[in-house]
């Protein structure tokens, strides 16, 4: 996935969160985020189950609640992230 449809679906996640108008959930299931920078990026309850983000840049990331079933994180900077509430089950963290 380009940075700027990433970007796209960011913007109108943060309306979903925020109940603004033109919102929309980022539904990022089984998206390639392979070495996304993603640093600081608010995905909180976003579904991102069986994405795969091996060696995304997860630095200071919202994920509280999110969806990470099956997600592959393998090598991803999740340093500082807030995965309080995500669903971790069968994710790859190794």
């Amino acid at each position: 996935m380009g940075s700027y449809e990433l970007n796209k679906i960011l913007r109108y996640h943060r309306k979903w969160l925020d109940d603004e108008p033109g919102k929309r959930r980022a539904i990022l299931q089984d998206a390639d985020l392979r070495s996304a920078y993603l640093r600081g990026a608010n995905l909180r309850l976003a579904i991102l189950r069986g994405a795969d983000l091996r060696g995304a840049n997860l630095f200071a990331a919202d994920l509280r609640g999110a969806d990470l079933q099956g997600a592959d994180l393998r090598g991803a900077n999740l340093l500082d992230a807030d995965l309080r509430g995500s669903n971790l089950r069968g994710a790859k963290l190794e």
